[in-house]
């Protein structure tokens, strides 16, 4: 067998990975002659591609675990633990997507200078990042509760990762259309609070409404489906 494709992209969930992955795809771009990098700053592409790694960690956080501790045969362990399974899962979503913030910052910051691109957060850059990882939580959660439910979901999860990347990237270029897309209003006050852009209070109040409409969609499927797999008796027969 080769190596399975998803590996390749979950090199963003990592520092050194995440490094050297959008390393060289910034150091292609910069190979493109100007009349075909016309359309391309460095500092939008890596401010979006910043929110791509954040969306992919916490998705992987969240989907991964369940599909893993199903394999595993240790999911019924986790229901059996102090709040249930969903607390658990919140718990170490919430854990390990800090950690994917911090490693967000490790990889825009070296990247920055690489490439001589100027940031200047605004004080307020939490905010930022609270709508888009409140957005990429519940989706996480809604891809959780698919694999808790049909449990053999690999080559499922390969596509959505791969997904990502071509609509991240449809992302740089951002039109005043494109707030309604999903992660995309998120993705966006990302770029403008490292460049120290006003934040019009619509499109924050947007990205808020979003995010809460997916973590409010994900809680809702993995509390459901969970209910649906103990109800059931499968929870232990995975």
């Amino acid at each position: 067998m080769g190596p399975n494709p998803a590996l390749l992209v979950q090199h963003a969930g990592k520092p050194g990975g995440s490094l050297l992955y959008f390393y060289a795809i910034l150091l292609g771009f910069s190979r493109l002659t100007p009349e075909e990098a016309r359309f391309l700053d460095p500092g939008p592409l890596l401010l979006v591609f910043t929110a791509f790694n954040l969306t992919l960690f916490t998705f992987q956080s969240i989907a991964y675990t369940v599909q893993g501790e199903a394999q595993l045969g240790t999911l019924e362990h986790m229901a059996l633990a102090r709040g249930g399974l969903l607390r658990q899962l919140l718990l170490r979503a919430l854990v390990q997507s800090l950690f994917g913030v911090l490693w967000s910052l490790l990889v825009l910051l070296p990247l920055a200078l690489a490439f001589g691109v100027t940031l200047g957060p605004l004080a307020r850059w939490p905010l930022g990042f609270l709508p888009l990882f409140l957005a990429a939580l519940g989706f996480g959660l809604l891809m959780g509760a698919t694999a808790l439910y049909f449990k053999q979901v690999d080559e499922f999860f390969t596509i959505v990762q791969f997904l990502f990347l071509p609509y991240f990237f449809y992302l740089v270029r951002f039109e005043p259309w494109m707030a309604h897309l999903p992660f995309a209003p998120g993705a966006y006050l990302l770029r403008l609070a490292f460049t120290g852009e006003e934040v019009s209070p619509g499109l924050l109040l947007l990205a808020l409404v979003q995010a809460l409409l997916f973590l409010g969609a994900g809680l809702f499927a993995m509390a459901w489906v969970y209910a649906a797999v103990r109800r059931r008796g499968l929870l232990g027969r995975y």
